[in-house]
């Protein structure tokens, strides 16, 4: 299995992800607020000042790759304040799925080309109620060029990364409760596809896991799927309140007709792996100095009847 992208971020020295994450769980374990909840105060503390900070590092790396001159006139343009909300999104999602999956167990799953094909064209017809993640949070790798492509459908303009299916696509799954006093559920999910030197497309999504509702119907309610933080994210990050609600919206870019395939493959396969252990084959965290081999532990998702 290819290196993750949760490995690649808390390798990032710049960010200090890990040490971040391993003494707020400890601060989260200590108040008990390591139940996933969208409105937790101690959460919200801990993630915004992580995101903060990652923000001042990205606009240093932004100064010092080019002059002083030429950075000054960047910050006036709208291309700057759309590339802040972009990472400070980015690192929002990061910080919590990363969170969640460190504290749980850091549990993987490897899903591969033939069972990849199989998820794409599988219409999910478990409801909403019935579908739950084992720990709250849980990452899957795609090794399929079908999944790379299905996760850059509906776009206008060809990426870099379709030129690169080759490389894994990281899917990061946390489960949440709306609220405390609510036993409403949401999946967050963000995805990520990129190597070690460069991430070519990020994205965000917010599924409402209504009770009553099939998959398949949840995956097509663009309404209750929006995710509402960009405001949020704006605030967190300086910018006047609702000035870019247009690039907060861009970090969630949506084209839901054209993504239902693959997120139909990243549901089934978070269904698959937790209803059916006869599909899974278990491998061990792996000791290795291969900078292209990842040193987690996982389990590979098998196809039907092996």
């Amino acid at each position: 299995m290819q290196p993750t992208y949760y490995e690649r971020v808390l390798a990032d020295s710049r960010l200090g992800l890990a040490r971040v994450l391993d003494q707020d769980i400890a601060r989260l374990k200590a108040a008990g607020s390591l139940v996933p909840v969208a409105n937790d105060s101690s959460l919200a503390h801990c993630r915004d000042r992580y995101v903060r900070s990652a923000i001042v590092e990205f606009k240093q790396a932004l100064a010092s790759s080019m002059s002083a001159e030429q950075f000054e006139r960047f910050q006036q343009t709208p291309s700057f304040h759309e590339a802040l909300v972009q990472k400070a999104t980015q690192q929002y999602w990061t910080y919590e799925t990363c969170l969640y999956l460190r504290a749980h167990g850091e549990r993987t799953l490897y899903v591969g080309p033939e069972v990849s094909g199989e998820l794409l064209g599988a219409p999910l017809e478990i409801s909403g109620g019935d579908f739950t993640l084992e720990v709250p949070a849980t990452m899957i790798v795609f090794d399929s060029a079908d999944v790379v492509d299905a996760f850059y459908a509906g776009e206008r303009r060809t990426r870099t990364g379709r030129h690169h299916p080759d490389v894994a696509l990281c899917v990061l799954a946390l489960q949440m409760l709306a609220s405390a006093a609510s036993r409403e559920r949401y999946l967050r999910v963000l995805s990520v596809h990129g190597d070690g030197q460069k991430d070519y497309r990020v994205e965000v999504r917010q599924f409402f896991l209504a009770a009553r509702l099939a998959l398949e119907d949840i995956l097509e309610l663009e309404e209750h799927n929006a995710w509402d933080g960009g405001e949020e994210v704006e605030q967190l990050i300086g910018l006047p309140g609702c000035k870019l609600a247009w690039a907060s919206r861009k970090a969630d870019s949506g084209f839901y007709a054209a993504k239902t395939p693959y997120y139909r493959a990243v549901l089934g396969a978070l269904h698959y792996a937790g209803t059916m252990p006869q599909r899974l084959k278990q491998y061990a965290n792996g000791r290795t100095s291969s900078e292209n081999v990842s040193a987690l532990g996982y389990s590979e998702l098998l196809a039907v009847g092996v």
